[in-house]
């Protein structure tokens, strides 16, 4: 039951339209994205300008497209069409008045900066809870009432307090809801998400379904293989982890629990493959642009970097499911109804070529991922018509339909990107930061494990209920001065914490995104939960492996990355092997504890302990092998 409400809190309130309100809802979605990509790419404005424009437009679709709870009517009451209306005033009020708002803001307001101010808060809290919950608005909240609270705060939380004009003041600008992350969610993610929706108008999301069901369908475990490949793919691109959960996990699911996965088994799986979505590059769920824009440091580097702790996630994962399978036996899944591989490839192979081309244009070519995005687009357009199905090529009626289902697909990250931005004005004024990052150090001494440890737990904590920008975001701001004031390295420091606010969605007690898998699966919350921990353990190891040892960020000396990459890949399939209790045969507790030992010295101690973690590992695939030597000639005796 608990899961069922986490579901419902994140995705029933959305209204089913049809009629004059849809094609409302469908037209003025698709000028707010087409009038976002003609500012991004043809008539450059003031960014201030674009990030108001694109969150009213953003606001004014989700009032639209949500109900204000779960039990209200599908219809558009009064109520709902004039906030709607009534969000567009402040983007004209802000571009109007643009010179006097850069002289007054946060020191002497005007009475309508702190009007229109409030409206924007009152408006984005409120869309905020409409399409994430409530978590994100109760954390923007605490942090508002801190701003009064001050003076009554113990020891260094201590400041003398803000009234509430200057106060809207700070949270109407650049340095709040309009900020960063507001920034990158209208110039990068909503060319990713508009790229993501032209790919699936022109039938990209069947055809890389059907790809990795040709691929892993007729192997054991083959729905949970394709589960993971999918969601993946998806997840990297839509940036929510529990959206994608819901949006793939509809299929996934079910095809899991018929070849004979438990639901609970099921769930997690879901769960942990969309959550790796967001560490996947090159999209990253978005993150990838929000930690450019805030560290500096090039997208192309951060993408690089995060390719090899990418891989050992889903490296990790494919083995769990692949022994999982085997310890239940589960036989692969043939028929008719997977499709083969050659034939697939053949129909739709002109649907990978968007991705490559994306991907030369920013890795190769080191185009902005504006740029970038709009080749991608165009190529996605372009190769559509060699598409046999006519309902997929990209004619006047579909992009119009992939423009307008872009930017509704882009409004719940706008608003939880403006809320996040709610948190980061809070530490501008404040200084609360500063004092917190101050206290951990404080807490750690000069251990640096310990450091890093508090850091993991605070990103969690952070990041519980939150979509990937907003959590990342929040924790960037919070926990990434003290790791910098420890002298570990910006990518380094930063991308510890990214890994673990995006790990928040499957983290006990608040694993979002176990709790919609388990709602999907028909299973208990908690035990998905849990599974979804034991299924995504890879994540929490290998980010103290990166700190540790910066090789896995593909920095250093060629021998050393190599090396660094082949001991932790090891590490993780003796990880998995030890976890899931299978090994070539089922293994006793010893095998699981030797197994254990092999993955921490292949992952964690390096030199010539590799030697011994090499004889370990080597005596337990012996063991394993024997085991299963001994099973089978039972077997051929019996």
């Amino acid at each position: 039951m608990a899961a069922t409400s986490e579901k419902d809190l994140e995705f029933s309130s959305a209204r089913k339209l049809s009629g004059w309100t849809l094609s409302f809802l469908l037209g003025i979605s698709f000028l707010a994205g087409l009038a976002n990509l003609i500012a991004l790419t043809v008539y450059p404005i003031d960014p201030w300008i674009l990030r108001a424009f694109h969150l009213s437009m953003a606001t004014s679709i989700i009032f639209i497209m949500y109900k204000p709870w779960k039990s209200a009517s599908d219809g558009i009451g009064w109520g709902d069409a004039l906030l709607a209306a009534m969000a567009i005033v402040p983007a004209i009020y802000i571009a109007i008045n643009l010179d006097g708002l850069l002289g007054r803001y946060g020191v002497v307001p005007s009475t309508w900066d702190v009007v229109l101010g409030l409206f924007v808060l009152f408006s984005l809290l409120e869309i905020t809870r409409r399409t994430v919950g409530l978590a994100l608005p109760i954390i923007a909240l605490i942090f508002l009432s801190y701003c009064f609270l001050g003076p009554y705060m113990p020891g260094q939380l201590w400041h003398g307090g803000y009234d509430i004009a200057r106060v809207t003041s700070i949270m109407f600008s650049g340095d709040a809801i309009y900020g960063i992350p507001l920034g990158v969610s209208a110039s990068y993610v909503i060319m990713f998400i508009l790229f993501g929706s032209f790919l699936q108008v022109s039938g990209g999301l069947k055809f890389f379904i059907d790809l990795a069901f040709a691929l892993t369908g007729r192997r054991r475990g083959g729905p949970a293989k394709v589960s993971l490949f999918a969601s993946a793919f998806m997840g990297t691109i839509s940036g929510s982890a529990v959206g994608n959960v819901v949006t793939t996990g509809a299929f996934s699911i079910p095809l899991m629990k018929k070849v004979g996965y438990s639901p609970r088994f099921s769930g997690a799986v879901e769960a942990v493959s969309s959550t790796g979505g967001q560490i996947m590059p090159p999209v990253m769920g978005a993150g990838a642009f929000i930690m450019a824009d805030i560290t500096g440091i090039s997208y192309s580097t951060i993408v690089v970097a995060a390719i090899i702790p990418a891989l050992l996630y889903f490296f990790t994962i494919f083995w769990m499911i692949d022994f999982e399978a085997a310890r239940l036996g589960l036989t692969p899944k043939v028929g008719d109804d997977v499709p083969k591989l050659w034939p697939v490839i053949r129909k739709g192979a002109h649907l990978i070529t968007p991705l490559l081309v994306l991907l030369y244009c920013l890795i190769g070519l080191g185009m902005s991922p504006i740029g970038a995005g709009l080749y991608a687009i165009g190529s996605a357009i372009i190769l559509s018509w060699i598409n046999k199905s006519p309902q997929n090529r990209l004619g006047p009626k579909n992009i119009f339909l992939a423009i307008s289902k872009g930017f509704q697909n882009t409004a719940p990250i706008a608003a939880t990107c403006a809320t996040a931005g709610i948190v980061i004005g809070v530490f501008s004024l404040t200084g609360v930061g500063a004092q917190l990052s101050n206290f951990i150090l404080a807490l750690a001494g000069d251990s640096v494990l310990l450091l890093l440890f508090l850091a993991m737990l605070l990103s969690i904590i952070l990041g519980m209920g939150l979509p990937t920008v907003a959590a990342y975001a929040i924790a960037a701001s919070t926990v990434a001065p003290s790791l910098l004031s420890a002298d570990i390295p910006p990518l380094s420091a930063h991308l510890f914490i990214f890994y673990f606010a995006c790990l928040s969605t499957i983290t006990p007690p608040v694993a979002l995104s176990s709790f919609a898998g388990a709602a999907i699966a028909g299973a208990n919350s908690m035990q998905v939960s849990l599974s979804s921990l034991k299924l995504g353990i890879t994540a929490y190891v290998v980010p103290y492996l990166f700190v540790l040892g910066p090789a896995l960020l593909m920095q250093g000396e060629a021998v050393d990355i190599i090396r660094a990459v082949l001991t932790a890949g090891v590490g993780v399939f003796f990880l998995s092997a030890a976890l899931q209790g299978w090994l070539l045969d089922r293994m006793n507790i010893v095998q699981r504890l030797l197994s254990l030992v092999a993955a921490l010295l292949f992952m964690f101690v390096g030199g010539y302990s590799d030697f011994i973690a090499v004889a370990v590992g080597g005596g337990v695939v012996a063991l394993a092998y024997t085991s299963r030597r001994r099973r089978n000639k039972k077997g051929t005796a019996g």
